[in-house]
């Protein structure tokens, strides 16, 4: 009898087991993750401002990890037409959902290496962009099947999480602005999983007219995540996404043209923005209200300035305040 005991004691305990098992590697077969496809910045996609999300199980990421780990990745695989609700096109205003998936990934390739089948420049299953697709997914699939290898586009950073929600907080700073020491730095950290549309500037000439006074001539405004430099700007129209900021944030185009603006697609994490007047001390730095919380800090000479952050769509711009004693003024605008 205490034989007998024995095994079932260690028969429940073996079952048991096996069940967590059981349980455990379904919940690691159900798990996905999200990657953000963005133009390769060598090719001619550069300047199209399209992107989209491919979704990968556990198993197809294990396959991707040690390809990303030398560097930017290329990928193929089949598509279908319809809708994915996380694969957006997160540099437009909005975010829409393109209408075609990627319903499966084949193959990850290193930035250096393309399957013999995709040298040609002519064929559309490997130099397709994603616009040309979406005009209309079924008859793109119809005329050059399923197989789709976007050659013109590469993952770049680590997966995203678009059942993360972020949100944004005023934060505020004040300090006068020049060049080298003097620059004025605010920090900020996007939260959320998702990437965000941001807009920066950097104002001078046209605050004069709102009774500022040593006004900056032709202010710079660079953004950095860490050490790297992301983008720089003087003269808002000369930036490539020049024209599309005036289309999407009409209200945001900066009055005068010495004065600098930005248009970013971020993912979530740190960056900074330098402020850099090397005519004048002064600065005045705003960016507008949201319900979205978001952090920031900021480092500067001395003097003073004001930040607000904010969000909305583009018919939904906020006021600006102005520094009571004047400066150039430096703005951010997080737009969905």
């Amino acid at each position: 009898m205490k034989n007998w005991k024995l095994k079932e004691v260690t028969w429940i305990v073996a079952a048991s087991a096996l069940l967590l098992m059981v349980a455990q590697t379904s919940a690691q077969s159900t798990e996905r993750f999200y990657y953000w496809v963005t133009p390769y910045p060598s090719a001619e996609s550069a300047n199209r401002y399209e992107s989209f999300v491919i979704e990968l199980d556990a198993a197809k990421k294990a396959e991707f990890d040690p390809v990303f780990a030398r560097g930017p990745v290329f990928f193929d695989g089949q598509i279908a037409a319809g809708p994915a609700p996380y694969n957006k096109n997160y540099y437009v205003p909005g975010q829409p959902v393109w209408n075609w998936h990627f319903a499966s990934i084949g193959n990850f390739y290193p930035v250096d290496q393309y399957p013999l089948g995709c040298i040609s420049t002519l064929d559309p299953n490997c130099n397709a962009h994603p616009s040309e697709i979406a005009a209309n997914p079924a008859q793109w699939i119809a005329d050059h099947g399923t197989y789709y290898f976007p050659t013109k586009y590469v993952i770049l950073g680590r997966a995203i999480d678009p059942s993360k929600k972020d949100a944004l907080a005023n934060v505020s700073n004040r300090g006068m602005t020049g060049a080298g020491e003097k620059t004025l730095i605010t920090g900020l950290i996007i939260t959320g999983g998702e990437p965000r549309n941001v807009v920066v500037r950097a104002l001078g000439p046209s605050l004069s007219a709102r009774g500022v006074q040593q006004v900056a001539a032709n202010p710079r405004l660079e953004v950095y995540r860490g050490s790297s430099r992301l983008a720089s700007n003087t003269d808002w129209g000369t930036h490539p996404r020049a024209s599309r900021l005036a289309e999407a944030f009409p209200g945001l185009v900066p009055e005068d043209g010495k004065e600098a603006a930005i248009w970013l697609t971020l993912t979530p994490g740190a960056y900074t923005l330098h402020g850099i007047n090397e005519m004048a001390p002064r600065a005045w730095c705003s960016w507008r209200r949201s319900t979205w919380t978001w952090r920031g800090s900021s480092r500067g000479e001395r003097g003073h300035g004001v930040h607000h952050w904010a969000r909305g769509r583009p018919a939904a711009h906020g006021h600006a305040e102005a520094c009571p004693s004047g400066g150039t003024g430096f703005r951010a605008s997080l737009r969905n």
